[in-house]
């Protein structure tokens, strides 16, 4: 049966209210949950099986460059980064041919040498935790593991992570709905990291390392502007920090505070084979990019609804990770869970790049935790709802030895 626009609801998914608890909004019966309704971008599914079929389904493609020129950016550094460095946003033959070259530099080897360097930025962070237990998990500590573990994965030292720390935590903006109040601090932000991307590009062509920036420079210099650009090389090492910093110290965060809220720390003190479980159930309680975006790019019908080629539609990846008719329980953490949320990091040739670099952050800040703490105690919580990144401002938490 097709479903009339006419009759779907309207429903504002980009609140705290939403995002805290979906179901309050959407219903908590398989039966009477809203599975579609008319969003802020576009027609917005809850459902986890529709959801996953979307992802699936190559007539509905992620927004390029054009969706953003329809906004009327006209350029500048946010059409720049868009073309260059979104490997997410750019244009579908761009991706193509940038995809395999950035996926040699997250390769396996490079993982395993990763976690180790890693556990270390992690054990500075917690250490450093006061004596009394009490920080903000945010501001405090997975801000910082977050954006030393993938700048140093990349090749940057540590030590010059302060001098871009504060404009990576900005890409959310690019997502936001209205979208234009956020552009003179998104467009600020784009341009410190990339003067940043310069000059460590220019630093690694006269002194090459064994890291993804050096090969990218080869990789230019064996296939010239065919391989990869100049721009292509600064913009991406911009994006890849863009994008493995906000995501994650939401997502290490969030993941700490479903735990202690659904009183698993000892559990997972004396299991810690159970650590990928509790991260995976994060995901799913409280994802770090709760809205995905997809354009049509023929006429078809999701769900019952009759989608028009151009149409723009929204993944609600918040309502698809509490779907009851998919998820027991689904507003708790449960490390027993047959059916996982396998969705994540994405899917398929648009599966997450950097999903390996973070998922060992949140695997390693989790262990290095529960080895140093017998419990912790969640406060005051506020959210940033934005748009398709969102998550936790700050998060008070008090940590028992």
């Amino acid at each position: 049966m097709t479903v009339l626009d006419e009759s779907l609801p309207e429903l504002d998914s980009h609140t705290v209210e939403f995002l805290e608890d979906p179901n309050q909004l959407l219903g908590r019966g398989p039966g009477d949950r809203i599975a579609v309704a008319r969003g802020r971008v576009g027609k917005e599914f809850f459902g986890y099986e529709t959801v996953g079929e979307i992802f699936r389904d190559d007539r509905l493609q992620p927004r390029s460059p054009q969706f953003y020129i329809d906004k009327g950016v006209e350029g500048g550094p946010i059409l720049d980064y868009l073309v260059d460095g979104n490997l997410s946003l750019t244009w579908p033959e761009n991706h193509d041919r940038l995809r395999p070259l950035l996926m040699k530099g997250f390769r396996p080897n490079r993982i395993k040498e990763a976690r180790e360097n890693i556990r270390g930025i992690v054990r500075g962070v917690v250490e450093a935790i006061p004596d009394d237990g009490q920080l903000d998990l945010v501001t405090e500590m997975s801000h910082h593991i977050s954006i030393r573990s993938i700048a140093t994965f990349i090749g940057i030292p540590v030590e010059d992570v302060p001098q871009f720390e504060h404009a990576t935590v900005e890409l959310r903006l690019l997502g936001q709905e209205p979208f234009w109040p956020g552009v003179p601090r998104l467009e600020t932000a784009l341009e410190t990291v990339r003067e940043y991307s310069e000059r460590i590009v220019e630093l690694r062509r006269t002194t090459p390392q064994a890291d993804l920036i050096s090969d990218l420079i080869a990789e230019r210099d064996r296939g010239g502007d065919e391989a990869i650009s100049e721009a292509e090389i600064v913009w991406n090492v911009a994006g890849i920090l863009l994008a493995g910093h906000d995501t994650t110290r939401y997502q290490i965060a969030s993941l700490i505070r479903s735990v202690a809220d659904n009183n698993l720390w000892q559990e997972l003190r004396s299991d810690r084979s159970l650590i990928p479980a509790a991260v995976l159930e994060s995901q799913r309680l409280h994802p770090a990019t709760p809205r995905q975006v997809r354009v049509a790019h023929e006429d078809l019908t999701v769900d019952g609804v009759e989608l028009h080629e151009g149409d723009v539609i929204t993944m609600n990846m918040s309502g698809a990770g509490r779907d009851p008719a998919f998820f027991t329980d689904p507003d708790v953490m449960r490390l027993d869970r047959e059916n996982r949320f396998d969705i994540g990091f994405g899917y398929g040739f648009r599966y997450c790049l950097g999903f390996a670099v973070a998922k060992a952050e949140l695997e390693i800040t989790l262990d290095e935790l529960l080895d140093r703490y017998s419990d912790v105690q969640i406060g005051d919580v506020a959210i940033e709802p934005t748009g398709v990144i969102a998550g936790p401002a700050h998060i008070h938490a008090t940590f028992s030895r």
